[in-house]
């Protein structure tokens, strides 16, 4: 098991130092034009410039499946920290997550997550089976994959989808927290991508791939999307908690 981190036009990245702390190995994939910027140990170059988000975790995707990586949690590049909520909210590395890990390699499940921590401190369930996304610090079953990202979509929650509709789903790991600046505002990653407004054209996508699960919603500043994965996954027969 690894870390895959994909990291546009951000070398001063401090995420991968969370998990070396906790004695992951990490890997930075970025592209051809970022290579010589980033001063990491484990840098894959992902062969091409500006091809988006879709792109490098299909790319991550295929080089470990090439490496034969069974198990690979892909995170952010601008996760600030990890912590676990177990009555008080702890701020941790990435230790939290080796249990998480060793938990997931017993279940079926392709796609395995943690939560944020306000949801941490409020949620009643501990775990969440195929009834939430999981985004941003995920843990992929790479050997039982075999659908792909896809593109002009909100690819990660698409992937969850269809992970419901082909595979076991979503386990999600609900007092296991990640924390990230608020979406759009951080410099490089998909910052120009949110500031051209190209997310709203993602949700309307989103919307029409996987209705009436998925529907459109207007937040103050930007089109969101509300889903009923439970609603979904039980019309696929799946387990749903």
């Amino acid at each position: 098991m690894i870390v895959c981190i994909p990291s546009k036009g951000r070398p001063e990245t401090k995420t991968h130092l969370l998990f070396e702390a906790a004695g992951f190995d990490v890997y930075h994939f970025v592209e051809p034009q970022d290579v010589d910027s980033y001063r990491v140990t484990n840098k894959v170059c992902i062969e091409a410039d500006d091809m988006g988000m879709t792109y490098v975790r299909n790319f991550m995707l295929d080089w470990c499946k090439n490496n034969q990586i069974n198990w690979a949690w892909f995170c952010d590049d601008d996760i600030t920290q990890f912590g676990k909520f177990d009555g008080k909210t702890r701020k941790t590395n990435a230790n939290e997550l080796w249990a998480v890990s060793e938990k997931a390699f017993q279940l079926p499940f392709e796609i395995v997550g943690i939560g944020t921590r306000a949801f941490a401190w409020s949620t009643k369930q501990a775990v969440s089976i195929n009834s939430k996304f999981v985004e941003g610090c995920v843990l992929i079953n790479v050997k039982n994959i075999h659908w792909r990202y896809r593109e002009d979509t909100k690819e990660d929650r698409d992937f969850c989808f269809q992970g419901i509709e082909q595979g076991h789903g979503i386990l999600r790991f609900n007092r296991v927290f990640f924390d990230t600046p608020v979406v759009g505002t951080n410099k490089g990653g998909l910052h120009d991508w949110y500031k051209n407004n190209r997310d709203s054209n993602a949700a309307k996508k989103l919307a029409l791939t996987w209705s009436p699960w998925i529907q459109l919603k207007q937040k103050p500043n930007r089109l969101d999307v509300k889903a009923d994965i439970s609603g979904f996954a039980k019309s696929c027969m799946r387990k749903v908690k």
